[in-house]
């Protein structure tokens, strides 16, 4: 019993530090959540022209530009670790498009090759030419999504992908939220 001392003290401390990360964390001193955001460049994998926050622009359907355009309207906190985000998908298409489904991955860091840590699939349905789906999301972040986008300096990479049957839009955008 007696040499089992030191590994209780060691497992006290990782704990300690571990409650400590986590407190930091849920109260938002560490700026993993933050609600200032700072942008980086936004890829897109279609050619749709873009405003400087990344959203694209089209007003009216067109057959030569991007098929969907994408825009972020709202952020509110709804908890430490949670954010309710209101976007909006336009179909800028001279037809109706069907089957249009919306896929939303967001990742720690600047980039996607590390674990998606938070992801949403919508089924929108039918679509008429230049109209708009608005649609509020949850975006709740485990602890461990949480720590890793702080180890990132608090940088998000989000992608969205539009597809329907007729059309895919896919973009890309960076954000530092801490």
């Amino acid at each position: 019993m007696p040499e089992d001392l030191p590994v209780v003290g060691f497992l006290g401390v990782i704990s300690v530090l571990l409650l400590v990360t986590a407190g930091l964390a849920l109260t938002g001193a560490t700026g993993v959540f933050g609600t200032g955001a700072t942008e980086a460049p936004t890829e897109s994998t279609s050619a749709e022209p873009t405003t400087p926050n990344g959203t694209a622009t089209p007003e009216t359907p067109t057959t030569d530009g991007p098929a969907f355009s994408l825009a972020t309207r709202d952020v509110e906190e709804c908890g430490m670790l949670c954010r309710n985000v209101t976007s909006t998908v336009t179909n800028e298409q001279s037809v109706t498009a069907t089957n249009v489904t919306i896929q939303t991955r967001l990742y720690a860091g600047n980039d996607t090759d590390g674990d998606v840590r938070w992801r949403r699939t919508e089924q929108v349905g039918t679509l008429g030419p230049g109209e708009t789906y608005v649609a509020t999301r949850q975006v709740e972040l485990s602890l461990d999504a949480a720590l890793a986008i702080r180890e990132a300096d608090g940088w998000v990479t989000i992608r969205t992908t539009v597809e329907s049957e007729e059309n895919n839009v896919t973009v890309t955008d960076r954000q530092q939220v801490g």
